[in-house]
């Protein structure tokens, strides 16, 4: 499996799925009474953010992991993600674009030898 969607689906859920560890490894320090969602939860979460980010389609997303799960426990906290990775992702497009017209433009009148 190639492109973009099976990739993009692995580094979300290891995003996620690391994002857990590390949550539980600092709660567990600091506030032993703070409950997270299990590992399978945080990595479809992950999931969804890194899919919406790039296709720039957050409701796409949600119901696209959500059918992969059937788990109404993490839909809110889904589309929240989604949501969330879809701006993350047009705010990083927007400057990408501002700094690559920034360049043409320094290009462009930079002295001729």
């Amino acid at each position: 499996v190639g492109g973009t969607f099976a990739p993009c689906l692995f580094l979300g859920s290891m995003t996620g799925a690391l994002f857990h560890n590390a949550a539980t490894f600092l709660s567990a320090s600091f506030v032993p009474w703070f409950a997270l969602a299990d590992v399978p939860a945080c990595a479809m979460i992950g999931a969804a953010s890194v899919l919406a980010a790039l296709f720039r389609a957050p409701l796409t997303a949600s119901l696209l992991l959500f059918e992969m799960t059937r788990d109404y426990n993490v839909i809110l906290p889904l589309m929240v993600s989604a949501g969330f990775g879809s701006v993350v992702g047009d705010v990083l497009d927007s400057k990408a674009k501002q700094a690559t017209k920034r360049r043409r433009q320094a290009l462009q009148k930079a002295p001729e030898w």
